[in-house]
């Protein structure tokens, strides 16, 4: 069954989720795409926010509907955010080039956690 917003045939909704650790930028990031402005001063989401953007394509008969998901990097967050993977077909795995725990987390962590809750991500890259 097709979902609501899908019922133009020319919008295809996409799930996004972005994971990484807490204060990696993961808000920011979504906040720059949504509103196309950067904060500096955005606060650690607790648990998970929820954005959309519509963006259109050829001369707007295709469209794309990015539904993003931001989930908390929290430790105490991590099994709770194993449900924000079902149906994604996009996962972005987000580190602090300054803070190298965060990277070790995505590979140790993050990425494992892909692999194993997220079936419909087909393809899973991690550079």
């Amino acid at each position: 069954m097709k979902k609501e917003e899908d019922d133009d045939t020319n919008t295809k909704t996409i799930k996004v989720v972005l994971v990484g650790e807490s204060g990696v930028g993961k808000t920011c990031i979504i906040s720059r795409f949504i509103t196309n402005k950067f904060n500096n001063d955005e606060i650690s989401t607790d648990y998970a926010s929820f954005a959309t953007k519509t963006l259109s394509f050829n001369d707007n008969k295709k469209k794309i509907k990015f539904d993003v998901w931001d989930t908390a990097g929290q430790e105490i967050y991590r099994s709770i955010g194993k449900i924000f993977y079902n149906d994604a077909k996009v996962v972005i795995l987000v580190y602090d080039i300054s803070n190298k725990k965060s990277f070790i987390e995505i590979k140790n962590y993050w990425y494992e956690s892909i692999k194993e809750n997220a079936p419909s991500v087909k393809n899973k890259f991690l550079f």
